[in-house]
């Protein structure tokens, strides 16, 4: 493996650019996991936004070995929860069991039961993280609080990763729960913590980057060290720095490592649903003129979130704003279709499957929920926004 591979890690947990940070009065997130794993017969929450790092400080203070990673997807119905618990953790599925000695030995059929996955993760010292919380149904999300409250009480450690102020509701709202909740919630990451990724990891590389192109890099990154990880990484392939003779990075190259950036980022098929829409019969839809060409507001929206500067949580006003910025004449949306429009969006996503949701129209906000979808927004198109 190359050295810059080996220094930045987007997908895994780095080891020489992990980046410890500081949660409440002077404590680490480190600490307070750690804190929380040790009180028993309490289920950890871990909120924050999506590429945050969360399953990466889990692997951090667990262990990767230690640590059973089911996603919220994984749960197809109630029936199958706890097999699909203990399959993740190489637990044997079906087979037989013999008791006794060898003269008056019996042999059972064995079955998987909440009392036996728990015994398996305890003589195992294991940590069940249920990540991605919110992609399990409603009906999956309450059915697993009401199950846990009792796993818990028997010694099965419990940390379940979800967005902020959405799905996660079932455990923080459950009365059953109540005073039995570790909650940590993730901050998204400063502009000072985001700068240590590069500035560590260029520096065991050998390799200066002027600080304006780190600032551009904290930019893009969106709050998200998984992206600064990937952007760095990218960029390293592009002035070949496992070479020993890197290229001097430069703005050209700064931009091209952020398009090289989105080649692995499949958001082809959620862009063109927005852009769809909703189909409504016998209606045409309003198109506006703006440099790019004539756009329909579905599209304008779409040109909105992707505007300077990147942020993921654009209130009303400001959204609309940017929408009447992009057009060109006095042709201007009205609140009212927006809100409209707004509503579409909303509707449409919510009937696909999880991989689509990616964006929130809640209480008059947009909430660009999924960071990689608004930096594909950003660099993955070309300038007329349609894709390359």
């Amino acid at each position: 493996m190359n050295k810059s591979a080996e220094i930045f890690k987007p997908g895994a947990l780095p080891v020489t650019t992990y980046i410890s940070r500081e949660a409440a009065l002077g404590f680490t997130y480190e600490e307070r996991l750690e804190q929380a794993l040790n009180m028993s017969g309490y289920i950890t929450l871990i909120s924050g936004p999506s590429k945050i790092g969360k399953t990466v400080l889990c692997e951090r203070v667990v262990g990767i070995d230690n640590l059973v990673e089911v996603l919220g997807s994984d749960f197809l119905n109630k029936e199958n929860v706890w097999k699909t618990i203990g399959a993740k953790a190489g637990m044997p599925l079906s087979g037989m069991v013999t008791t006794g000695n060898t003269d008056n030995s019996i042999s059972e059929e064995y079955i998987v039961t909440r009392e036996n996955v728990i015994a398996y993760y305890q003589a195992h010292e294991l940590v069940l993280l249920i990540d991605d919380f919110h992609y399990a149904s409603e009906e999956i999300q309450r059915f697993l609080s009401q199950q846990l409250k009792d796993a818990i009480r028997k010694g099965l450690k419990v940390i379940i990763s979800s967005l902020p102020h959405r799905c996660d509701d079932a455990i923080r709202t459950n009365p059953d729960l109540q005073g039995r909740i570790s909650i940590i919630d993730i901050k998204p990451w400063s502009k000072d913590e985001l700068r240590q990724i590069p500035r560590k990891g260029f520096e065991q590389l050998g390799i200066h980057v002027d600080d304006k192109y780190i600032e551009s890099l904290v930019g893009e990154s969106l709050a998200s060290p998984q992206l600064m990880q990937l952007l760095c990484l990218n960029l390293c392939v592009l002035i070949k720095a496992d070479s020993g003779n890197a290229v001097d990075v430069s703005e050209e190259i700064i931009k091209k490592a952020y398009k090289f950036s989105t080649l692995n980022l499949d958001f082809k098929n959620v862009t063109a649903v927005i852009s769809n829409g909703k189909t409504k019969r016998g209606r045409e839809r309003k198109k506006y003129c703006t440099s790019k060409g004539e756009l329909d507001l579905y599209s304008l929206i779409l040109e909105a979130i992707a505007q300077d500067p990147p942020i993921e949580e654009i209130g009303f006003d400001d959204l609309l704003t940017r929408i009447n910025k992009t057009i060109v004449g006095d042709d201007k949306v009205t609140p009212k279709s927006l809100k409209e429009y707004l509503g579409n969006i909303q509707e449409v996503l919510n009937d696909k499957n999880r991989t689509f949701e990616v964006l929130e129209w809640r209480d008059n906000v947009l909430y660009v929920i999924e960071a990689l979808f608004l930096f594909y927004l950003r660099w993955g198109r070309n300038e007329q926004g349609t894709e390359y």
